[in-house]
This record gives C-alpha cells, sequence and structure tokens, in this order.
C-alpha cells in the first residue's frame, strides 16, 4: 500500500511542483500592483485566486501522502 501512495504522491508532484513555482511568481508580480496600478489588481484577481485554489487543492493531497508515505 506505501508503495501505491509513493506512486501517487510522485504523479501529484509532477503537477504540484511547476503549479507552485507559478503560483510564487505570480504572487510576486500581482501583490505589489495594488500600490501600482489598481486596476489590473482588480481584473486579475480572478485569476489570482483560481491560481490559489488549484495550489491548495494539488498542494493538501501530496502533504497528506507524504505524511502516509514516511
Amino acid at each position: 500500500m506505501k508503495y501505491i501512495f509513493a506512486f501517487i504522491l510522485v504523479i501529484l508532484n509532477l503537477i504540484n511542483i511547476p503549479l507552485n513555482k507559478l503560483f510564487m511568481i505570480t504572487q510576486k508580480w500581482y501583490l505589489p500592483m495594488w500600490k501600482k496600478d489598481k486596476v489590473i489588481y482588480i481584473a486579475f484577481a480572478p485569476f489570482y485566486w483560481v491560481l490559489v485554489v488549484l495550489t491548495f487543492a494539488i498542494g493538501y493531497p501530496c502533504e497528506k501522502l507524504a505524511n502516509l508515505v514516511h
């Protein structure tokens, strides 16, 4: 059973690592926009929050499976 969880963890991390990297890059660009340009900040908000939800939806199971495997 541990090997199945490890395999699923590898597959999820193939998605999670690039997604998390994209989230960090986007966050670094997006959050200072509140002071620079509020229109871009508000216009980009739905895309940012979709990225937040996707990162959480993939990252949370990865963390739980990593605890099961170890």
